[in-house]
């Protein structure tokens, strides 16, 4: 096992790292969703699996943060004197590097791997694999402050940690930010460089760069959802189809103005043993509030926080509701495509309640 392990950290220290891992882009890879952190992004593909990602809510702002490389440095000097290394090299270590005007701070995070992967050659020792890449975050904030509004996040995925200061050696990152930089600067379609635009640009050694969702960072937006329901409404179960469209200003407004149709149908036993179906249909008005993304910037339109929303017929038939019928009703769960939805119908002018809660499936 002794030369198990030193054939590893022998791997791992060449550049050739031994990581069990697919080669694929951080902002495309399957169920990567931009809004999730930063306004913009550049994402640099260093070679050999290491990555570079670098968000920003203004372009200014990443500009005045250019010089990657000495931040590294800084970096390299402080986990020199603080790493472990008794832990095993298949350990994976998130490092969390805060920056303030007087200090610098220093979290590290690891987390064992728990399932043993080899490599076998013929007439050659077993290599054990490392599955999963060391990550380092670097942040600009307020002195003594553990969680700031941060404007500019820069992310480093390497094999190992101890792998940049050879990346430093090899001629650093600045010059390959700075060419992203240019072809941010040279782009055609809009000035990518004014605090009104947002851009996710990616860039590939050997291919041209990548501009995806180029536009203007608080452009509005419109999200439909669709979705099938059961309702308890005064005394019996009631199926329904809905079909909600919420205006959402910008990817930083957590609230939308949203219209809605409901379709319900009930059923009545006719005189000849026969089920006749009602449809009772109302048109939805009202404020649909969304939960705020981990970072604190951005809202995640797919998690609602509060629905509050107010109905009036625009179709009946038979007897269920009065004319003059109007529904009250309002979000108060939503987990995936599981949505709580508790309701009032009110009869002249309150006159009549009644209370009822829907079960929604849907977006």
């Amino acid at each position: 096992m002794r030369i198990l392990f030193l054939v590893t950290a022998l791997m791992l220290s060449m550049d050739g790292t031994i990581v069990a891992q697919q080669v694929q882009g951080r902002l495309t890879a399957s169920g990567s969703n931009r809004t999730n952190d930063w306004m913009s992004h550049i994402e640099i593909d260093l070679g050999q699996r290491n990555t570079l990602l670098v968000g920003f809510t203004r372009y200014a702002e990443i500009q005045a943060r250019r010089n990657v490389d000495s931040v590294l440095r800084l970096f390299v000097a402080d986990y020199r004197v603080v790493r472990d290394s008794a832990q095993p090299p298949t350990v994976a270590t998130h490092a969390f590097f805060r920056l303030s005007p007087t200090d610098r701070a220093l979290d590290l995070r690891t987390t064992p791997q728990r399932t043993l992967s080899f490599r076998f050659r013929d007439d050659e020792e077993p290599v054990q694999v490392k599955t999963a890449q060391d990550t380092l975050l670097i942040v600009w904030g307020q002195t003594g402050n553990q969680r700031p509004y941060y404007d500019v996040s820069i992310q480093l995925f390497v094999n190992n940690l101890d792998g940049i200061e050879q990346l430093l050696k090899n001629g650093g990152l600045n010059a390959r930010l700075n060419q992203a930089f240019e072809s941010v600067e040279q782009y055609k379609g809009h000035d990518l460089t004014s605090s009104k635009m947002s851009f996710d640009l990616i860039e590939e050694a050997g291919k041209a760069p990548r501009f995806v969702n180029p536009g203007l960072a608080r452009s509005p937006f419109i999200r439909f959802s669709p979705g099938i329901s059961v309702g308890l409404i005064r005394s019996q179960w009631v199926p329904s189809f809905n079909l909600d469209a919420q205006f959402v200003p910008g990817r930083h407004y957590n609230v939308g103005y949203t219209i809605g149709y409901t379709s319900s149908f009930f059923f009545r036993e006719a005189g000849d043993g026969r089920f006749r179906t009602f449809r009772n249909d109302f048109l939805n008005v009202g404020f649909t509030f969304y939960r705020f993304n981990k970072n604190g910037l951005t809202s995640a339109s797919s998690r609602t926080l509060l629905g509050l929303y107010v109905g009036v017929p625009v179709h009946r038939r038979g007897n269920y509701f009065d004319p003059n019928t109007f529904r009250v009703s309002s979000t108060v769960y939503h987990y995936g495509l599981f949505k709580v939805q508790p309701e009032f119908y009110f009869t002249g002018l309150f006159k009549n309640v009644y209370p009822g809660l829907r079960l929604t499936v849907g977006l």
